[in-house]
């Protein structure tokens, strides 16, 4: 409702002009409450699991259902899309709870090999970081971010950083702050903040700096015995933090806060979603050819799916990335959105399964962020650039290092 109340409010008054239009159907608006209402009542059920694996699904559930739930009716919009995105929520939430964890070999006494291993990438990313300009680009001004950007972006141009940054900043270092939070080692602790203040200051990635604010409310919000209330919290949260910036926007009409947060955050991903199944609806579709499988099968239009959209509905040269279900749809059509959610779901069970001997604070610390990138990313550059499978990965390395029962 809230949601909705900002949509009337303010995104269609102030971004009409960017597509936020309303073209109301009373019929979709009980529906799309009926549908979310149902997806409750199984999201619900994952609070009292400890499964790293359900904050992926809550960021899925608030961040894209949501807002494609209000506007399925605010825009009227294909009911066979939503309802079938509705309907891999379900799938998703039969795989994780319904089937078996599974039997994964483990790393026994591999604790030596788990930090020589983060430790020989960090190496790696900072000193690639420093040969390339690093320190002449240093910059802590939150106002002059991209211009350091531009300036790493021209002198680091490399395939292989593009997959290794990330990691980094997102995975390794957030292991090493959780990792010394829950031994309560300070040095650890400060080499972490450290390590990640750097690489901020010299890539200019704002989301670098945000990350360890991040990751100290959940080590936080679990010692204090919450994990089984995320999403209570996060619910609640997101309302004062919503209700907050109406009001403040009532008083100043600034409209910068809001506008980040309600149609950036929430609106933005939702309708490109729908302007990607719009666009590609009655067109060919991509099957990987502009992907994985571009070896194998050849690409329809010869070019990128999101560089095609900003051409061809834009009409300018930037990246509108779609998220899960829009890159689902333009590969296989309808169907995919089912395939995707059966391959993602597959993930995250491993996820789980290797995550089961481990604290759930750290589990979860490490997966959330790269899991936001489904929001806004295809699939698989989430599972690979952004680091979801990476994430994986150090989670069963470090099986030997932490176990579930010691105290955050």
């Amino acid at each position: 409702m809230l949601l909705e109340y900002g949509y009337f409010l303010f995104v269609n008054p102030v971004f009409e002009y960017e597509g936020f239009t309303i073209k109301i159907s009373i019929f979709k608006l009980f529906e799309s409450y009926l549908v979310v209402f149902i997806l409750s009542i199984f999201i619900i059920k994952l609070e009292n699991l400890s499964y790293p694996s359900k904050i992926v699904v809550y960021v899925l559930f608030i961040n894209l259902l949501l807002p494609i739930s209000s506007l399925y009716w605010l825009q009227d919009h294909s009911r066979e899309f939503f309802l079938t995105i509705s309907l891999s929520f379900l799938l998703l939430f039969y795989i994780l709870v319904k089937t078996p964890m599974l039997k994964l070999p483990t790393l026994k006494e591999g604790k030596n090999l788990s930090f020589l291993i983060l430790f020989f990438l960090t190496i790696i990313v900072y000193v690639f970081l420093i040969v390339t300009g690093g320190l002449q680009r240093i910059n802590f001004d939150l106002s002059n971010v991209y211009s350091t950007r531009e300036e790493f972006n021209a002198s680091s141009d490399n395939w292989l950083m593009d997959y290794l940054l990330p990691w980094q900043a997102h995975i390794t270092n957030m292991f090493l702050l959780i990792y010394g939070l829950i031994r309560k080692n300070r040095i650890l602790v400060v080499i972490s903040l450290i390590l990640q203040i750097s690489i901020f200051a010299m890539t200019g990635h704002k989301s670098y700096l945000f990350a360890p604010i991040l990751i100290f409310g959940i080590y936080y919000f679990f010692k204090k015995g919450y994990q089984n209330n995320i999403l209570f919290f996060i619910t609640s949260a997101l309302i004062f933090l919503q209700s907050t910036l109406y009001i403040l926007y009532s008083i100043s009409n600034n409209p910068n806060m809001l506008s980040l947060f309600l149609r950036r955050l929430f609106y933005v991903p939702a309708q490109l979603h729908f302007l990607y199944f719009d666009f590609y609806e009655n067109m060919t579709k991509y099957k990987l050819s502009a992907s994985f499988l571009s070896f194998i099968i050849d690409n329809p239009y010869g070019t990128n799916p999101v560089y095609l959209v900003a051409q061809k509905v834009f009409g300018r040269d930037f990246s509108p990335n779609v998220g899960i279900f829009g890159d689902a749809y333009l590969n296989f059509g309808i169907i995919g959105i089912l395939l995707f959610m059966l391959i993602l779901g597959g993930v995250l069970k491993i996820l789980d399964s290797v995550s089961k001997n481990t604290p759930l604070v750290l589990s979860t610390g490490i997966i959330i962020i790269p899991g936001t990138a489904l929001v806004d990313a295809a699939l698989f550059t989430s599972l690979l650039t952004h680091g979801i499978l990476f994430a994986i990965f150090v989670i069963w390395l470090t099986n030997s290092v932490v176990n579930r029962h010691e105290k955050t």
